[in-house]
């Protein structure tokens, strides 16, 4: 049974995944550590994260497998905090097991976090841009011996760039022993985020090298996805075409709806939104075309293009007319050209579908706890100075020529309204709590869910040069590293 049950994830056959649940139960298997574990994992894999935790929670005994499968429940899960609580009280246990010959007496079973915990746990700690905890954890991996891993080498490469030192992911992926294509994948991937287009290029050319000289290591669909990405954000555009038309060809790689989404992305970042509309038209007829209009909307929304945009938002409505991030595109286009009736009809269909928008939050980590703030949060214990703090820094701003770019704010309300609205952009919150936490000169980290806004992006730059600060955000999309007035991405993001 408990080699049967993963397969019940991807089976159509099992509508109810309780009902295989309530078949366990019946045969007596309930209490059986390996079928529990494998219910866990079925649970996870569906989303159902609440039933995952009372099988965990309910078990006579554990093991390994036990808690790195709720480990990855809470990742896949999107628990990130919750995954990194499981792992401390995962090392307590640990530490008392080590005072024990790291056995429980009633199970025999250890509970020392091995290489497969690691590589789950990290990209929590990656998504949460939990630095601190992703240092401790390599430590960790140093002490025992499990750096040397290509999972877990990989994951910490994957964690360092994703917390903003892309130097640390660097030399992590210098020192591995052995790389294998995701290895190559995620450092080609972090300099793209940070804006090293051509690094990300030449690491590229250095894999396909070494593949050539007998290497087993060849690039795959996710390597030319990588690489677009770090051509686009760099603005690298005569570089990712003639990749793209060569990917076939040169590397044996067919190219999916993701490598022209991609393509698209690349064009249409640049301005250049007819040929990106023309690489849509050329598209084989099988392939899905969800990323493309995806991606050519987010460029409409960027150059203004409101006549492309209203034609791609209603190509990608009717392939997907409950994904509240289109609805969300289309109305910023129209709110950013003054269409406030279009904007808002945009919204009343939004509402009257029952699709949400997904709230902007950021994450800072501070010591050992990832704080969490929410556009216009008024939950944190200390938001009321935060706000006092932001007020002052922004009079501040002001003087020192900052300009509030209302047009950010997609709501008809009065220019006051719509200051006192950007300054309770999740992002600016986190900034502040980390400005009034660190010591002078610390780089401050922030990770965002969405695109920073144009207005967050032009006040960070200011901000750094005012505190003389480096402040990291990471974005949906990409990295930017504020400092002295400027911004990495050059203002092309």
């Amino acid at each position: 049974m408990a080699s049967v049950l993963p397969a019940c994830v991807h089976c159509e056959a099992f509508v109810d995944k309780e009902v295989v649940h309530g078949y366990v139960l019946k045969l007596g298997l309930g209490r059986d550590r390996y079928v529990q574990n494998a219910l866990m994992d079925l649970y996870s894999r569906i989303g159902k994260i609440e039933e995952s935790k009372y099988i965990f929670h309910n078990m006579e005994s554990k093991d390994i497998v036990s808690w790195n499968t709720m480990i990855t429940g809470y990742v896949v899960c999107g628990y990130h905090e919750d995954a990194l609580s499981l792992l401390h009280e995962m090392q307590i246990l640990g530490r008392k097991d080590e005072e024990d010959d790291n056995f429980d007496n009633n199970t025999k079973v250890s509970f020392k976090p091995n290489s497969v915990t690691l590589m789950t746990i990290l990209p929590g700690c990656a998504a949460l841009a939990a630095l601190t905890k992703g240092k401790e954890i390599h430590a960790y991996a140093i002490r025992n011996a499990l750096e040397s891993d290509v999972a877990v080498g990989s994951a910490l490469v994957d964690t360092y760039a994703k917390c903003g030192c892309l130097n640390m992911a660097r030399r992590v992926f210098d020192m591995m022993p052995t790389r294998n294509v995701i290895t190559w994948n995620v450092i080609i991937m972090a300099y793209g985020m940070h804006g090293e287009g051509h690094e990300a290029l030449a690491l590229f050319k250095r894999m396909v090298a070494e593949g050539v000289g007998g290497g087993e290591v060849k690039p795959n669909e996710v390597t030319f996805i990588a690489i677009f990405a770090a051509c686009s954000h760099s603005g690298m555009v005569d570089e990712g075409r003639q990749l793209f038309q060569r990917m076939k060809e040169d590397y044996g790689v067919e190219p999916n709806g993701d490598h022209y989404a991609c393509v698209v992305d690349l064009l249409g970042r640049a301005g250049r939104l007819d040929e990106a509309y023309e690489i849509i038209n050329s598209m084989p007829t099988s392939l899905d075309r969800v990323g493309t209009w995806s991606s050519l909307l987010g460029a409409c929304r960027i150059h203004q293009n409101v006549q492309l945009g209203e034609f791609s938002a209603l190509n990608l409505l009717q392939l997907e007319p409950n994904v509240a991030s289109h609805y969300v595109l289309l109305s910023n286009i129209y709110s950013s050209a003054g269409l406030w009736e279009k904007a808002n009809e945009v919204r009343k269909n939004m509402k009257e579908r029952g699709v949400r928008k997904e709230p902007g939050c950021s994450w800072i980590e501070f010591g050992d706890e990832v704080h969490k703030f929410v556009a216009g949060d008024t939950s944190h214990p200390r938001s009321e100075q935060l706000y006092e703090f932001l007020d002052d820094l922004f009079t501040r701003l002001k003087k020192e020529g900052y300009i509030p770019n209302t047009s950010c704010v997609l709501h008809n309300v009065n220019e006051q309204e719509k200051e006192n609205l950007l300054c309770g952009h999740s992002e600016r919150l986190a900034i502040a709590f980390g400005l009034l936490n660190s010591p002078p000169g610390t780089t401050i980290r922030v990770a965002k869910n969405l695109r920073v806004c144009n207005d967050c992006h032009s006040a960070t730059k200011f901000i750094s040069k005012i505190v003389d600060r480096e402040i990291v955000v990471r974005d949906v999309r990409r990295f930017h590293h504020f400092k002295d007035g400027g911004c990495s991405c050059g203002d092309y993001w």
